[in-house]
């Protein structure tokens, strides 16, 4: 039966597929009969679905993220970065730091964490309150022009927040919110191992498009440094080391894509998870209190990085199984999340659920350095939309997922508000 399910693996079992898109727990529990490792050779890789296995991989001294260091072929090769080649001028590329590995990942992530210090997640709050409450205003223009008080809310609200959120705390001179998201969504698909020749076309155009804007906000800053994070970025500081104007440039992009969007799949998937089961928004409508280990619940149960990938450089092991130099492991955060050996009656969505040491924001030295942000615009800004909408429920028609790997986000996604 679990052979049944899974095929003959390759796209059939990523979100490219859409039997996978909607029911994407019905795979990995096939894969975890398995054991610790399942094989995937029409991919070149290997999944892991275990939770204490798939923490054991992302914390492994033998493994790393360096795509390039992979066998030729492989999922991780083939997915790797932007799809942007290395060049000069507007195509220049720094890898982004999610595929950088130590001394490389610690010396940008400490640069990267003094400027994030300068603006501390709590200065934000305001921010995303007053953006929140702006949003909220037109999704209720929006629904109240809807004959059945009806909107999609990643349209209007939760591709929004983020968006808004990152620009002005970058301090992005000259570009719009709908352009930003377009370009982030458009980026993003450079993590489809089986992109064509048009889908890299509009990747190049929208990396160029984003790189162009976060440049001159750089060059802006190098020449007068003000209060927002890309000045944070110029002025960071150890020793005399210095983040390079293309390493602020990367991970300006890397925040704008990986971190909005991920944010944004946050906020909808949460949403999605309380409409369709009533007796948990009626908890939490009764205890809004409970709402930062709501949040917890939904990372848990619907992770926006359904997986993260690992490249073995040396012959080792994980999970007792051997694994060689140059081998791909997927690691799926999203499956790991629903191991009953590690959370009881996985599959229940319960916002009262003490969640402790879930995987959705990854493991060891590469774990999250957004997740905080990324907590927190959740917390407000669900929080903002149950108290703006009392009588929040399902739509005339169900929500679409996004059919990318790593990211099964719902790209629309109808609601009643009113």
């Amino acid at each position: 039966m679990q052979d049944d399910v899974l095929g003959d693996g390759g796209a059939t079992v990523t979100s490219r597929d859409a039997a996978f898109r909607d029911d994407p727990q019905r795979f990995y529990d096939a894969m975890r009969a398995h054991g610790p490792l399942w094989p995937d050779p029409a991919y070149g890789r290997s999944v892991v679905t275990g939770y204490e296995v798939a923490r054991e991989a992302l914390r492994h001294k033998s493994f790393g993220v360096d795509a390039r260091r992979a066998t030729e072929g492989s999922y991780a090769r083939r997915i790797a970065g932007t799809g942007v080649f290395e060049g000069v001028g507007e195509t220049a590329y720094e890898p982004p730091l999610v595929l950088l590995d130590d001394p490389a990942h610690r010396r940008i992530r400490l640069l990267m964490s003094k400027a994030f210090a300068a603006h501390t997640i709590d200065r934000e709050r305001t921010r995303i309150e007053r953006i929140t409450a702006e949003l909220l205003d037109d999704v209720a223009r929006s629904a109240a022009a809807d004959p059945h008080g009806a909107v999609d809310v990643v349209e209007t609200f939760t591709s929004l927040l983020p968006t808004r959120v990152i620009a002005e705390m970058m301090g992005l001179d000259g570009a719009a919110p709908d352009d930003l998201r377009t370009w982030s969504e458009q980026v993003l698909w450079g993590y489809d191992p089986d992109r064509d020749a048009s889908g890299q076309d509009r990747l190049r155009e929208a990396y160029v498009s984003l790189g162009r804007c976060i440049r001159s906000t750089v060059a802006a800053r190098r020449e007068r440094p003000i209060d927002d994070l890309v000045s944070a970025m110029v002025l960071a500081q150890e020793d005399e080391d210095r983040l390079s104007d293309l390493e602020i440039a990367s991970l300006c992009t890397q925040l704008m894509v990986a971190g909005n969007v991920t944010t944004s799949d946050l906020l909808s998937s949460g949403l999605d998870l309380l409409v369709r089961h009533p007796e948990q928004l009626a908890v939490l409508r009764a205890e809004p209190a409970r709402m930062a280990d709501a949040v917890e619940e939904m990372l848990r149960i619907d992770p926006p990085i359904t997986e993260t990938a690992r490249i073995a450089y040396d012959d080792a092991a994980v999970g007792g199984c051997p694994v060689h130099a140059g081998d791909t492991l997927t690691v799926a955060l999203a499956a790991a999340n629903h191991d009953p050996a590690r959370f009881a009656e996985p599959q229940r969505f319960d916002v009262c659920r003490p969640v402790e040491g879930h995987l959705a924001f990854g493991s060891g030295v590469h774990v999250c350095l957004g997740a905080p942000l990324a907590r927190l615009e959740a917390q407000i800004g669900l929080g903002a939309f149950l108290d703006r909408f009392p009588a929040l429920g399902p739509g005339r028609t169900p929500g679409v997922r996004r059919a990318l790997p790593f990211f099964r986000g719902f790209a629309a996604l109808p609601l009643r508000v009113v």
